[in-house]
C-alpha cells in the first residue's frame, strides 16, 4: 500500500505554492517581452552570419581554384540561405491579437516554437552546412596534398563545432520545456480551482 492517499497527494502538491504559484500578469508581460528581444537578437545575429557566410564564400567560389572548392562555396552559400529562410520560418514572431487575448497561452505558445526549434536545430541548421562543408574541405584536401591524418584534423574543427551548437541549442531547449511545463501546472491549478 503507498504511504501516500489521494488527499494527502493533494495536500502535498498544494503546499508546494511557491513552485506552482501563478505568475502575476505583469511578470508574464516582461518575460514575454525578454523572449521577443532575445528572438530578435539573436535572428539579427543569425542573418548577419547568413550574409558573411554568403559573401565569403562567393569570394571563395570565385577566387579559389578547383571545381571541388568552388562546388563546395556553392553549397555552402545554398546552405546559409536555405538556414536563414528556416529561422524566418521558424521562429516565434509577436501576435498582437493572440497577447490581448490570454498572456499565459500566448507566452507558452511561443516558447513551444522557440523549444521546437531549438530541439531540432541539428536537422534544419547544421545538417544543411555537411554536404557543402565536406565538399569545400575535400577540395582544400586535393589542393594542399594533405594527408589523411591531416585531412582527419581539418574535418574534426567543424565537427566540434557542430557538436558544441547542438549541444547548446539542446541545453536552451531544456530549460524552455521547463519553463513550458511551469506554465502547464500553473494552468492546470488554475483549472482544478
Amino acid at each position: 500500500m503507498n504511504a501516500f492517499d489521494d488527499e494527502s497527494l493533494r495536500a502535498e502538491w498544494q503546499s508546494c505554492s511557491g513552485e506552482f504559484a501563478s505568475l502575476p500578469l505583469a511578470e508574464i508581460k516582461r518575460r514575454a517581452g525578454q523572449l521577443g528581444k532575445s528572438v530578435a537578437r539573436r535572428n539579427r545575429r543569425e542573418y548577419m552570419a547568413v550574409a558573411i557566410v554568403t559573401a565569403l564564400f562567393g569570394l571563395y567560389a570565385i577566387a579559389l581554384p578547383g571545381v571541388w572548392l568552388k562546388t563546395g562555396s556553392l553549397l555552402t552559400i545554398a546552405a546559409a540561405l536555405f538556414v536563414g529562410h528556416q529561422l524566418a520560418r521558424r521562429s516565434s514572431r509577436p501576435d498582437p491579437e493572440a497577447e490581448a487575448a490570454d498572456m499565459r497561452t500566448y507566452y507558452r505558445t511561443r516558447l513551444v516554437v522557440e523549444e521546437h526549434m531549438l530541439r531540432r536545430v541539428g536537422r534544419w541548421y547544421l545538417a544543411p552546412f555537411v554536404p557543402g562543408l565536406s565538399v569545400f574541405l575535400a577540395g582544400v584536401a586535393r589542393e594542399a596534398h594533405l594527408s589523411t591524418l591531416r585531412f582527419a584534423v581539418l574535418a574534426a574543427v567543424p565537427a566540434v563545432i557542430f557538436v558544441g551548437i547542438w549541444l547548446l541549442n539542446q541545453r536552451a531547449a531544456a530549460k524552455l520545456r521547463t519553463q513550458i511545463a511551469r506554465i502547464d501546472r500553473v494552468l492546470a491549478s488554475e483549472g482544478d480551482s
